[in-house]
């Protein structure tokens, strides 16, 4: 393990007032395992990792010497000698371990986790992110008419009364204290357009909004999506909303096949990696002909 966590000495009532939220949300937790897709619960993790498994705060994960030579010495940078590449291709592992399992949760639990960059850390597989720990959770917030079971009366924990004031705690978190630092960051060390990594954590996260429709209230559903990609201002981001407009809805005209698919704005710069002949599904770069292609390949394969 790459970090330790030091317990810090609370008063007795303070002690029964956090194990009392941290039992309600185990509980809340243990019933997404079984009604959510085990691709977001598997991202998040409540309880102290075992002493052999290996952990590093997102905090340290993001220092500039460490970001440097884990980009310089991916194979990506020794097929490509551009760091832009090497970093976008990490920042969208970044997103898809960091993303769908916050906001599934919020949008089918009402739940609020803190994941600010001071609150979590990367649990690794071979040195990748495998899952998000979440080091504190008295400061999860509960917006109870999305709870999927009853609050105690007497719950020592924060609920909020609004679906905005749910928005604004899980936001200010994810995106104000995470995601914006993040980006700013590898923009800094590497020219990488920030756009490009805005457009990454969209294509991490928008399409489990019809992922998790089976679950999960539709109007939520309508509603958080809206505001999170839809919307030019909102809760996501103080100023202008910088997940808007980063995806288009292609028209696919193919019997056999969806009607739609989401196409998006910017290339993550995958198909740049020699030799250059691969693309994903959803790349702009794509010609529709090559995209009904791919899909029918995908299809198959997952028959």
């Amino acid at each position: 393990m790459l970090v330790n966590y030091h317990q810090k000495t609370l008063p007795i009532s303070q002690k029964l007032d956090n194990t009392i939220v941290i039992n309600f949300l185990k509980e809340i937790f243990t019933l997404a395992q079984t009604n959510l897709d085990n691709f977001y619960t598997n991202l998040i993790i409540v309880t102290q990792p075992p002493d052999d498994v290996e952990v590093i705060s997102v905090n340290d994960y993001l220092q500039p010497d460490r970001l440097l030579y884990q980009w310089q010495t991916s194979d990506i940078y020794q097929k490509t000698q551009d760091i832009r590449i090497a970093a976008s291709i990490w920042n969208k592992v970044y997103s898809w371990k960091t993303l769908p399992g916050v906001l599934a949760l919020m949008t089918w639990a009402g739940i609020g986790l803190n994941s600010e960059i001071d609150n979590v850390s990367f649990v690794l597989e071979n040195g990748e992110p495998k899952a998000l720990y979440f080091h504190d959770l008295s400061g999860t917030v509960i917006y109870p008419p999305r709870s999927p079971i009853p609050i105690p009366q007497d719950y020592p924990g924060k609920i909020v009364d609004s679906v905005e004031d749910l928005y604004q705690a899980v936001f200010t978190s994810l995106f104000q204290r995470n995601f914006a630092p993040m980006i700013e960051r590898v923009h800094s060390l590497t020219k990488l357009s920030q756009k490009t990594m805005w457009g990454n954590a969209v294509n991490a996260s928008e399409w489990q909004f019809a992922e998790i429709s089976k679950c999960t209230n539709l109007e939520s559903i309508k509603t958080d999506y809206s505001v999170l990609y839809e919307q030019p201002d909102s809760l996501v981001m103080p100023g202008r909303n910088p997940l808007y407009n980063l995806v288009r809805t292609e028209e696919i005209n193919e019997p056999g096949l969806p009607a739609k698919t989401t196409v998006r704005l910017t290339c993550c710069l995958y198909a740049f990696i020699p030799p250059g002949d691969e693309k994903c599904t959803n790349c702009p770069l794509l010609k529709p002909e090559e995209r009904i292609a791919q899909i029918k390949e995908y299809m198959t394969e997952t028959d």
